[in-house]
């Protein structure tokens, strides 16, 4: 299989966690509104789109370090490393104010970024085995 084909997979794969995610979060908030906790499901919501956004910008920025934009004679670690931790510094800096300010179910906010997590490494794994290991 063409190397393009690969790829193409991991990113059906991608957009499949997406969407998987999305009706999580919609069958989250319908289980805590049976509950009485609706405001858990809006937590877990915005776990999952903080997850969603993390993997997004982890997209992009390995997009910029591959095709070459990234600025010439930069070793591709330096800015990698550095964006990662920005991203997730700025993460765990959210969930931890949601969780403080909205105790105490605040803390679902995790419970959807590792929910996010779980929905990713399942959908794009497969797929990106095939393409580090042909």
């Amino acid at each position: 299989m063409a190397l393009d084909a690969q790829w193409s997979a991991v990113a059906r794969g991608y957009r499949f966690a997406l969407i998987l995610a999305a009706i999580v979060g919609l069958a989250a908030i319908v289980a805590t509104a049976l509950t009485g906790h609706w405001l858990a499901g809006i937590f877990i919501c915005i776990g999952l789109g903080l997850g969603g956004w993390n993997s997004r910008r982890l997209w992009t920025d390995t997009l910029k370090l591959t095709d070459g934009t990234a600025e010439p004679g930069e070793k591709w670690r330096g800015p990698a490393v550095g964006a990662s931790a920005r991203r997730l510094g700025l993460i765990t800096v959210l969930g931890f104010l949601i969780a403080l300010a909205y105790r105490p179910l605040g803390w679902t906010v995790f419970l959807g970024l590792l929910v996010f997590q779980i929905v990713m490494v399942a959908t794009v794994a497969p797929p990106l085995k095939r393409v580090i290991r042909p």
